[in-house]
């Protein structure tokens, strides 16, 4: 069993390992790795990796027909189905999931099962709904799509591991029945009853995350203070209150088994009442990952007690593993599912190094009770520590408070908390009791909240430097723990070496740099710099980087709860290991370029910053205008003089080239066009004859009323702009339908290479001396099966 488990799950993570090891050297890795497991096993390990990758493909196979089926565009469609997500009508959300039944349109007619999240297009008037509603609505539909960056928060893995086919903008629609009769309307009528008893609490989103793992109650400071002090997992319907619901179930199993006697079938209850109140539970949170996990081990392990069979831990952990994932081949790109197995699986390890609440007649109650807390403590230690390589990997940082945070969280809400919010539930239909319950759980979450805002502001962000050490610290610890350190001395020794040296250049360079001063110092640096066109969607952000420093230009957009400085610029600056930015400028006062200036001048505290508008703090970002940092000279063009506010004609237009030492030939250079318009490229043109810049980004997002012909051609056709490359920063599928086609046409006839977010995600340009590498990360470095090469 433990082969065939063993190997079934190693197939069926062969669509993660497809995506983890795209090149040819990682596909000859993981083939030699196979052909020496398969003959460790004697081939019978090759069966089950088979069946395993069969299954995976199945699933993917599946899922590319049902986004292909869904993507029907620009044509509106009518979709029949049901509403499958929880809402809050006293807050309504445009944002619901919604699984179609049938699909219509003229000459077009199909049922079909299909997961679609969508969106309510006029936002003043969304109508009441409700989980189990069925409705006929028209959409405009479009294939799940994402920004795609080096670092940052993954939106369409999400979709994947959640099975969204595709996503959609509602122009209309009628409800055809209430669904309250159904399992999914019933949960939606205690949720509502949970909604008016906790009315007016202050920990009402807390306590509805605990009772039905419902998170849209909780607000953008919430989220932070959960990240901070580690409770993330703690404020939610996770795998240890599903325990926590079958341990009371099989305690009032055991309860009425004793009351009723002799009757032979009440032998059973136990195991029956506790699967039932955990199933119960798991269902008031829609089934997620981490619940169904938990449901499927106390499953397999009540049974396993019951026939009195033993095994041991680790293969009902390899076991509930490999069904989990043959139920969801996809559910590998979810972080609550590695986050889930990998928690449990630093438990077992702890129970296997001796971490354990033991109980010892012999020693006194005071002793006892403080070797029950030691082991919580370590055990907390273990998973803050074991858990690194999965927080780094999905989350890029960790808490390190959460050990002491959680050490006194975890038992008070475990054994005070969720009981009463299990209570109040229970209690739904009498209104004062469930009250009463209600209000004595908020009361409970005070001392807990109170105690995680002593860890707000304590997240810390790991950089891509940082994980060989994360690796090394994870795998040294388990070593250390499982074997004797005086028998294994060499093998630590080996480790640490090969940790330590693993990213050390095998011959120092000592060739001159010029320094941020514009004096002359070591110049390896010099020849390299790097320009990453950020996905941000609709806006810009395009970062500036040589010598481990960076300059911004541009901020992107933000929203209510969040913006992409915070979910974009900072992740990728963290993962390069920068905790500052050497210049921020703002090209103009537009939203989608500059409403994350606040966000990164807090954060980041920039040495200079620059506008072409009035702004307090600022310098001026004008025509004339000239600065050195490192081996990068910066000349502003454009515009003429400071404004009180910059709008797109009053953009700040910047070259920027490299100064090649003792040469006097140039090297590369950029030209930051903002969103100028075709008046200010003519006046541009008259000043700048002969601007003729290797890399342009694309004026306005490629909009008609840039790029013209006058400008790119200037003087005329010998002396017309040929930039190397064209970058734009667009977001897919957007509303004015951007770039235009012409634009576009215009750049690809003066063979420009044409590079787009739309199509690339984050474009990033190394450069060194004159000579470019253009890495295009939806295409060359996160390029997976679930992202097709894309075409605007």
């Amino acid at each position: 069993m433990n082969t065939s488990a063993a190997g079934v799950a190693l197939g069926l993570l062969s669509l993660h390992l497809w995506l983890a090891l795209p090149t040819y050297h990682g596909f000859i890795t993981a083939l030699m790795i196979g052909s020496v497991v398969c003959f460790y096993f004697r081939w019978r390990l090759l069966i089950y990796v088979g069946i395993g990758a069969c299954l995976a493909n199945l699933a993917a196979t599946s899922y590319l027909k049902n986004v292909q089926l869904a993507f029907i565009e620009p044509r509106n469609i009518t979709i029949v189905g049901e509403v499958s997500s929880l809402l809050n009508h006293k807050k309504l959300d445009t944002l619901f999931d919604f699984v179609t039944s049938e699909l219509r349109q003229p000459g077009f007619r199909v049922s079909k099962t299909l997961r679609l999240r969508l969106s309510w297009q006029d936002k003043a008037n969304i109508p009441v709904m409700r989980q189990g509603e069925r409705w006929q609505l028209q959409v405009r539909l479009r294939p799940p799509h994402g920004r795609v960056n080096s670092a940052g928060y993954d939106r369409e893995r999400q979709f994947v591991g959640k099975g969204i086919h595709a996503v959609g903008v509602v122009t209309g629609g009628v409800r055809l029945s209430s669904g309250q009769y159904s399992w999914a309307g019933l949960r939606q009528m205690v949720f509502d009853l949970a909604m008016e008893h906790t009315e007016g609490l202050s920990h009402q989103g807390y306590l509805l995350a605990l009772g039905f793992g419902f998170r849209g109650a909780l607000e953008a400071q919430d989220w932070d203070l959960l990240r901070d002090s580690g409770l993330a997992h703690l404020m939610a319907i996770s795998g240890l209150h599903i325990g926590l619901a079958i341990m009371l179930g099989w305690w009032s199993g055991g309860v009425l088994r004793n009351l009723a006697g002799d009757w032979p079938h009440a032998i059973w209850l136990p195991l029956w009442l506790g699967l039932t109140t955990g199933a119960l539970y798991a269902w008031l949170a829609g089934f997620t990952l981490p619940t169904q996990r938990a449901l499927l081990m106390s499953l397999v392990v009540l049974v396993l007690l019951r026939f009195r069979i033993v095994w041991p831990g680790w293969q009902i952990l390899l076991l509930v593993f490999t069904v989990s994932l043959a139920l969801d081949p996809l559910a590998s790109y979810n972080a609550g599912f590695w986050l889930s197995f990998t928690a449990v699986a630093v438990i077992a390890l702890a129970h296997a190094g001796g971490v354990r609440f033991e109980e010892n007649s012999e020693l006194k109650l005071h002793q006892r009770w403080l070797g029950k807390w030691w082991a919580l403590l370590l055990l907390q230690l273990s998973l803050l520590v074991l858990m690194l390589p999965v927080q780094w990997l999905w989350f890029g940082g960790f808490s390190p408070w959460a050990p002491q945070v959680n050490l006194l969280a975890v038992p008070w809400v475990s054994m005070t908390t969720v009981p009463l919010v299990l209570a109040a539930i229970v209690l739904s239909p009498f209104e004062q009791g469930a009250m009463v319950c209600w209000q004595l759980a908020n009361t409970t979450l005070s001392p807990v909240l109170w105690l995680a805002e002593w860890a707000r502001g304590g997240w810390w962000m790991l950089s891509d430097s940082s994980g060989i050490w994360i690796l090394a610290i994870a795998v040294m610890s388990v070593l250390l723990w499982l074997l004797p350190l005086r028998r294994f001395a060499a093998l630590f020794i080996v480790l640490s070496s090969v940790a330590i040296l693993w990213n050390q250049p095998l011959v120092p360079s000592d060739r001159p740099v010029t320094n941020s001063d514009g004096k002359q110092g070591l110049l390896d640096a010099l020849e390299t710099w790097q320009i990453d066109l950020l996905d941000v969607g609709h806006g810009l952000a395009v970062l500036i980087s040589t010598q481990n420093r960076s300059v911004l230009y541009d901020t992107g957009n933000r929203w209510p709860g969040g913006s992409i400085a915070r979910s974009v610029i900072e992740p990728v600056l963290t993962q390069k290991g920068q905790t500052s930015l050497d210049g921020l400028i703002l090209s103009h006062a537009d939203s989608d370029h500059a409403a994350g200036a606040d966000y990164l001048v807090e954060t980041f505290e920039p040495v200079w910053k620059r506008s072409s508008d009035v702004r307090v703090g600022y310098q001026a970002c004008v025509r004339g205008e000239t600065w050195q940092w490192y081996s990068l000279s910066f000349r502003v063009l454009w515009p003429p003089k400071r404004v009180t506010r910059a709008v797109n004609p009053h953009s700040c237009v910047i070259e920027v080239k490299q100064e090649m030492g003792d040469s006097n030939a140039g090297g590369v250079s950029l030209l930051l066009t903002g969103d100028i318009d075709a008046i200010s490229e003519l006046l541009l043109a008259r000043l700048e004859p002969h601007l003729s810049p290797d890399i342009l980004l694309v004026p306005h997002h490629g909009s008609r009323s840039s790029s013209t012909v006058t400008w790119l051609d200037q003087m005329g056709w010998f002396n017309r702009m040929a930039p190397k490359y064209a970058l734009v920063s667009v977001a897919r599928l957007n509303p004015w339908q951007l770039p235009s086609g012409e634009v576009r046409q215009r750049y690809l006839d003066r063979s420009v290479n044409w590079l787009s977010t739309a199509e690339s995600g984050q474009v990033s340009l190394h450069i060194h001396g004159n000579k470019v590498e253009v890495v295009r990360y939806r295409q060359d470095i996160k390029a997976a099966w679930f992202r097709p090469v894309l075409s605007q």
